[in-house]
């Protein structure tokens, strides 16, 4: 006779109180706990996932003996739906009390003193992708904020050296570039360095290492924003050279909009605008240093002749000598005021 019945009661028949069945109390308790266990069963046989989005409650410290469920909250009306998941997997995964997350996994009904409880076996545990993003977004504009605005200018030192960087380009491409770059870069001052787009994070993060005094960055076309990580941003930003940016391939409206290019101190969208940049600056910074070291030997070939003609003997009136000795100086003078009006000009 099935006491908790699923069909509707049916009124009380005209035999009396003595037709309905008697039990003692532990009987009635423990009819009750079979149907609970029936319950449960139900919930077991239906193995279909489901997935839940929700807030994560108060997450419960982990115990030795027990291990409470973590609360997962409706947003709307704070229903809590009871998650078994070990808390450390929650810190784990980097998530905290207040963020949305969605949740894949089975149902549970479990009977603990007469009391029946849902949980959620949790068989994945991620953050919501609008929750993920606007976190990705919060952390890089905190990161820009903190890094100063500082612009580097182009290295004018003798014997400076570049590192050729590519990433997801081929050692062929950059070999080509170098050939680009114009006389005054080769492989002696230059190094060629080709890493794939797995390798790329890596590379960029040990860009606050190197002891070169320009890196010149050619990215293949599309993978800039996979670049704009808070690590790799941060190293880009700490990087000590000189940093040139381009995009292979050409560089769209879309890519030109990367923050990469914000934290350099020239981008293009080709590599060979890149390349006729540097090629530019490196001569003309060649001629500024031919024309300086012009201007200072005739600096000193004046002061030999003024001291010369200092030192030799008077052959004349004192006129005539005094009269010469000012017409030196005053060339002299000419010259060197010419020479720095000259190269004001350029």
């Amino acid at each position: 006779m099935e006491v908790f019945s699923r069909r509707i009661p049916s009124p009380p028949r005209r035999e009396g109180e003595a037709a309905y069945p008697l039990f003692a109390p532990e009987q009635v308790l423990t009819l009750f706990q079979r149907r609970c266990a029936d319950i449960c069963s139900r919930f077991e046989e239906w193995r279909t996932p489901i997935r839940v989005k929700g807030v994560i409650g108060e997450v419960p410290v982990e115990r030795w003996r027990r291990r409470e469920a973590t609360p997962l909250l409706d947003a709307h009306t704070g229903a809590a739906l009871l998650l078994e998941i070990p808390p450390a997997l929650v810190a784990e995964e980097g998530l905290r009390t207040g963020e949305t997350v969605q949740v894949i996994g089975v149902l549970r009904a479990h009977a603990q003193q007469g009391q029946l409880t849902l949980r959620m076996d949790v068989l994945s545990l991620t953050r919501d992708a609008l929750e993920e993003a606007h976190r990705q977004s919060e952390m890089v504009m905190e990161l820009m904020r903190s890094l100063p605005p500082r612009r580097r200018a182009f290295p004018t030192q003798e014997g400076a050296r570049m590192l050729l960087l590519g990433l997801g380009v081929g050692s062929e491409r950059l070999a080509h570039m170098v050939h680009a770059l114009g006389g005054l870069w080769s492989e002696r001052n230059v190094t060629l360095r080709a890493v794939s787009e797995a390798e790329g994070p890596e590379a960029l993060q040990n860009l606050s290492q190197i002891e070169h005094e320009i890196i010149f960055l050619i990215m293949a076309k599309g993978h800039l924003s996979a670049w704009e990580q808070p690590a790799c941003i941060k190293a880009l930003s700490r990087c000590p050279a000189y940093r040139i940016l381009a995009c292979d391939g050409g560089g769209d409206e879309q890519e030109g909009g990367t923050l990469l290019a914000h934290l350099v101190e020239q981008y293009f969208t080709t590599p060979l605008e890149a390349a006729e940049f540097i090629r530019y600056q490196s001569v003309e910074h060649r001629q500024r240093q031919d024309e300086e070291r012009a201007h200072q030997e005739e600096v000193e070939a004046l002061r030999t002749s003024l001291a010369a003609l200092t030192q030799r003997p008077t052959e004349g009136p004192p006129r005539l000598s005094m009269l010469a000795l000012t017409l030196g100086v005053v060339l002299g003078v000419s010259l060197i005021v010419a020479g720095h009006w000259f190269l004001g000009l350029f």
